[in-house]
């Protein structure tokens, strides 16, 4: 039994929270949620009622012995996502499986990655997009079962009822690391998803602006739904507070639908993407 039921800060691990009732012998009846990134990773383990277990981020090049003996325990379902922008939508009711070639010839293909076709079930639309497993090879190793997501679609799948209810514009902005990703919802409609590789201090504002163009120039000042490694006062949530008309901070328990500890709730908009794997079918 793992008791911990608090964060702990440690090197090589920047955060971890682990129910008092979380049972190493129960882990064949508990899911394995992993999100990959460049310099931070993280894990949820989520029961078969939909309540948060554990969850921890930590650095793939310094994993603790407690990440390594968590890894070893006996998951048999474990969902995965990867960064990532070569994807494409295609409204379902188009979608024809027999043109998917056609579909991915306007996406950039070096031959490595792989391509999945993804529902994303609220919005009514077809996701294909093409995954490079690169960074999580120990992974696809340890979990033969393992599935496999973009970012993308884990971020879409949590958010698509609540941006198709708002009734006002939704920009909705998520930040890992040096990805930046944005969708937007305009009353009942799915308009605009993209993310960003940024490299620069002043990339977020720029690519922001410029979807904001995108979107309606000046007269576009939408409800603003931040997640991700934003933090209050930051640049990102300062430009959100410039341009929305209102800002909140991700619920990342509710709109994933998982039942979410006190101690988490602070904290919860950074794990949108990877709870909302949950929801990934």
């Amino acid at each position: 039994m793992i008791y911990l039921s608090k964060f702990v800060i440690r090197k090589g691990m920047v955060m971890i929270y682990t129910s008092t009732d979380f049972d190493r012998e129960q882990t064949a009846e508990y899911t394995l949620l992993v999100r990959i990134g460049s310099g931070e990773n993280a894990l949820a383990v989520v029961d078969g009622e939909k309540r948060l277990k554990l969850i921890t981020t930590y650095d793939p090049a310094a994993a603790g012995q407690e990440i390594t003996d968590l890894l070893d325990l006996n998951f048999t379902a474990v969902k995965l996502s990867l960064q990532g922008s070569r994807y494409t939508f295609i409204p379902q009711e188009v979608f024809d499986e027999a043109s998917t070639q056609l579909y991915l010839n306007h996406l950039p293909y070096d031959g490595l990655a792989e391509t999945v076709t993804a529902d994303i079930a609220p919005l009514s639309i077809k996701m294909l997009h093409q995954i490079d497993r690169l960074g999580a090879e120990s992974f696809l190793a340890r979990f033969p079962g393992i599935l496999t997501y973009s970012a993308m679609q884990a971020l879409l799948q949590s958010t698509a009822n609540y941006g198709l209810k708002t009734g006002d514009p939704l920009l909705i902005i998520d930040k890992q690391e040096s990805d930046l990703m944005v969708c937007f919802f305009d009353g009942n409609r799915f308009v605009y998803a993209n993310d960003f590789a940024i490299t620069g201090i002043d990339d977020n504002a720029y690519y922001l602006y410029a979807v904001l163009e995108h979107l309606g120039g000046g007269e576009c000042h939408p409800r603003v739904c931040l997640s991700g490694n934003i933090a209050e006062g930051d640049g990102i949530h300062q430009w959100a507070l410039m341009h929305g008309i209102d800002v909140v901070f991700a619920d990342s328990g509710a709109l994933a639908g998982i039942a979410i500890p006190t101690e988490i709730v602070p904290q919860q908009h950074r794990f949108l993407t990877l709870l909302g794997l949950h929801l990934c079918e």
